[in-house]
């Protein structure tokens, strides 16, 4: 959750720096205090602020990490690389490679792997292996082969930029049923990822794939038109 108002990001700025401060101390002078508790209550509802017994307020777990990236523009944190794990799901009976068409930006109908994002909650695996049977109703176990950096352009407008993981599951359990409304899944026998309607980094990522060998790659690629 981004705090949108300076007074919000100035208190955990300040309680960046300290160990914990007084309402006196962290309150500015030139503020009154109805307006600062206003804004102090929104950030401590955020679940960056608390109150201890002593009367002090510190920063929460959250607060923590979030620490002087509180200071960062919405500019800055969109220049920022997006971590997103990459997901390889094959059959086994027939050698086809499960897909999705993306029904949402960035890079909107493209075709391509599907991806899900990693948190702090669970390990990489296991949040594959979540994501892959919430989104498209398989069971698999899944492990990490490489990872590295995409930067898409269209032209000279940057499209997308991610930290990926790549992630295999070999022979999944189940019966495709998809449950995205923002992607349409398909297994495909043969597909030529060199196309247009792929995502550009689709070539690379198989080849990658085939060669099964730890990889860290770092690309920039262009979009061509579908």
């Amino acid at each position: 959750m981004l705090l949108d108002h300076h007074l919000q990001r100035g208190i955990v700025y300040r309680l960046v720096l300290s160990d914990g401060l007084r309402f006196s101390e962290l309150k500015p002078d030139v503020l009154e205090n109805k307006l600062f508790t206003y804004h102090l209550k929104k950030v401590v509802a955020a679940g960056y602020v608390a109150k201890n017994d002593a009367g002090m307020y510190t920063l929460t777990p959250e607060g923590r990490r979030l620490g002087m990236r509180v200071l960062d523009s919405q500019q800055a944190l969109v220049d920022r690389a997006e971590s997103v794990l990459f997901l390889v799901i094959r059959r086994k009976s027939d050698g086809a490679w499960l897909l999705y068409k993306r029904g949402a930006h960035p890079l909107r109908a493209r075709v391509g792997f599907m991806h899900c994002t990693p948190t702090a909650l669970a390990d990489c695996a296991q949040i594959a292996q979540e994501c892959c049977r919430d989104m498209t109703g398989l069971e698999g176990d899944f492990t990490a082969l490489g990872g590295g950096y995409f930067r898409v352009y269209n032209g000279e407008s940057l499209e997308s930029f991610t930290h990926f993981t790549l992630m295999v599951c070999e022979d999944p359990a189940g019966q495709l049923a998809p449950h995205d409304e923002y992607a349409d899944y398909f297994w495909v026998q043969k597909p030529d990822f060199s196309t247009a309607e792929m995502l550009p980094n689709m070539a690379i990522l198989a080849d990658l794939y085939h060669k099964r060998k730890p990889f860290f790659i770092e690309k920039t690629l262009q979009l061509t038109s579908n």
